[in-house]
């Protein structure tokens, strides 16, 4: 489901990213894809959504926690204050959106690559540190492989 709004947690996420005001930037909370511009989403777009939407429900409890918390609560948690978690996390959204647009023509792939590794290592991420074209082209491949 696709709600024209912004998350209930949003004013964490500006907090962590402000370029999240931006036109365009859509996000995924329990269940439901938030797109606050009200853009038309591709099937991409969807697809990527989607991945961050299952690994929300996939996410349980963390070891020896002193709560029962869990799902996309757990999964905003780690998304805003760990970086790394973050960053493998739009790995395998990316690789989702990737799939989506993949063609049998070459080069076409070949930009679609590049163009799908910009995005992951946009600054909108707010990755630390920052990772390299090389690197995002490298990981989107060997996730691709698996």
């Amino acid at each position: 489901m696709i709600i024209i709004g912004r998350p209930p947690n949003f004013e964490q996420i500006r907090a962590a990213f402000p370029d999240a005001e931006k036109p365009g930037v859509m996000f995924a909370y329990d269940g439901k894809i938030y797109n606050p511009s009200g853009n038309v989403v591709p099937p991409a777009l969807i697809a990527h959504e989607e991945v961050h939407l299952k690994r929300q429900r996939d996410l349980g409890p963390k070891p020896h926690s002193t709560t029962k918390w869990s799902g996309p609560d757990l999964w905003w948690d780690n998304y805003l204050h760990d970086s790394e978690f973050r960053y493998n996390e739009e790995l395998l959204a990316h690789v989702a959106e990737f799939q989506m647009q993949r063609t049998r023509d070459r080069n076409f792939v070949a930009r679609l690559m590049v163009h799908t590794a910009l995005r992951l290592i946009a600054p909108l991420y707010n990755y630390t540190p920052p990772r390299s074209l090389q690197q995002a082209i490298l990981d989107l491949k060997v996730e691709l492989a698996r």
